[in-house]
């Protein structure tokens, strides 16, 4: 899995003046910082929150997911934690249908486990991790299924950023415009559009804390009562 650079978020750091994107930049050279800055990165934790909203005629749907997020680099893995709550309201030709969920992930650099709780179902699963070593370069290999561009660097409530867009080679689909903390390299907010340029879906970071102590006991799983931890994969 490479690391957010987030649900799930699952990373970069910055170097102020020398790590501005400057007139002229391309977008492996942005990369090669974004990844750069998130080699030296110790632990990062965020809140975030999702929100998606898609109308047609006879169909809307609107989202919003709630998101913590908790990394801690061990050696050359790391550990991860992901909680989220998911809220979503669905119309189909009048009819609508409401829904609530929430989900747990860890990853403890051996296994990653996930918790995903509905009003009807409660199912936890554990999967062994192939290749637990962490991958810093999220953007490699974009650019052969997509056209990537460096936009010029802006903030995100009040924090430096690298601006990246993304658009899908010979598709239909819009425009994804991704901002990448320059203290850390975490992607702390995404925008996603149809293609005729409306926004779709929004997702921005708060309450962000780079290189913070974090407890140990938060990447360990811990199973509810009663419930049977399924081992797959």
């Amino acid at each position: 899995m490479r690391m957010l650079v987030c649900g799930v978020g699952i990373l970069a750091l910055g170097f102020g003046l020398a790590g501005s994107a400057v007139a002229g930049e391309t977008f492996e050279e942005v990369s090669k910082k974004i990844a750069a800055a998130a080699e030296k990165v110790k632990s990062f934790s965020s809140k975030s929150k999702t929100v998606i909203e898609m109308k047609q005629e006879g169909f809307s749907m609107s989202s919003t997911t709630d998101t913590t997020y908790e990394m801690v680099r061990k050696g050359d893995s790391y550990l991860m934690r992901t909680e989220t709550r998911s809220r979503s309201e669905t119309s189909i030709m009048g009819q609508t249908t409401k829904q609530e969920s929430t989900m747990l992930m860890i990853m403890d650099g051996e296994y990653s486990y996930t918790l995903t709780e509905t009003d009807t179902v409660k199912l936890a699963q554990k999967r062994k991790i192939k290749d637990p070593k962490s991958h810093v370069d999220a953007l490699e290999g974009w650019s052969d299924t997509a056209d990537m561009k460096v936009l010029p660097d802006s903030s995100v409530d009040g924090h430096a950023v690298w601006v990246i867009e993304m658009t899908p080679k010979g598709g239909d689909q819009g425009k994804t415009v991704m901002s990448y903390h320059k203290e850390s390299g975490q992607m702390i907010k995404m925008v996603s559009y149809t293609p005729d340029g409306k926004p779709m879906s929004t997702m921005t970071s708060t309450d962000i804390k780079v290189n913070e102590r974090i407890s140990p006991e938060r990447f360990v799983f811990k199973a509810p009562p009663g419930v049977t931890v399924e081992e797959i994969g």
